[in-house]
């Protein structure tokens, strides 16, 4: 009986996940109109889509930053965002793009609002307003409007670097 129980947990596990022969991100999953029916994100920075890694947090209270926590940032029409901790995705939600800040006229100022996270908390949960810079087409930084909060740095994977296991961590 345990046999068959340990055989049986296995075999879920493996369908769980899918070995993708064609690697792509794991935001494929979650549909385009999830959120919005069309696109939210201004044209001016709509190359911010892309899986992104995470190489730097700046910042916080101390302005020493703090090391890095998850792998990839994963970012797809039409205002979509994703988490990516080991292969796994732990959180999700939407991007808005939402004005905070009516004095500055930098970067874009947007909003993430998770639907579904694995913590007890969405990861942005204190601080979900960012300015978006993008620095050329392999730079992405998500900049807090508040001196002691962090601030992500994040280059742009290369299609060599995406993930080939496909297990999303949702409800």
């Amino acid at each position: 009986m345990k046999t068959r129980s340990l055989i049986l947990l296995c075999l879920l596990a493996f369908l769980g996940c899918k070995e993708d022969e064609n690697p792509g991100f794991i935001m494929d999953l979650i549909q385009s109109n999830r959120y919005y029916n069309q696109e939210v994100i201004p044209v001016a920075y709509q190359n911010m889509y892309g899986q992104w890694r995470l190489y730097d947090i700046s910042g916080g209270l101390t302005a020493s930053g703090k090391e890095t926590d998850f792998d990839y940032l994963e970012l797809k029409p039409f205002g979509i965002y994703g988490m990516v901790r080991d292969d796994i995705l732990f959180e999700y939600g939407s991007v808005e793009k939402y004005t905070f800040d009516s004095t500055s006229t930098e970067g874009l100022q947007v909003r993430m609002l998770a639907e579904f996270s694995s913590g007890l908390e969405p990861y942005f949960f204190s601080s979900c307003t960012k300015y978006v810079f993008l620095r050329g087409t392999d730079s992405l930084d998500l900049v807090s409007p508040c001196c002691d909060m962090y601030n992500y740095h994040f280059v742009r994977a290369s299609e060599g670097n995406s993930l080939s296991t496909l297990c999303v961590g949702t409800e």
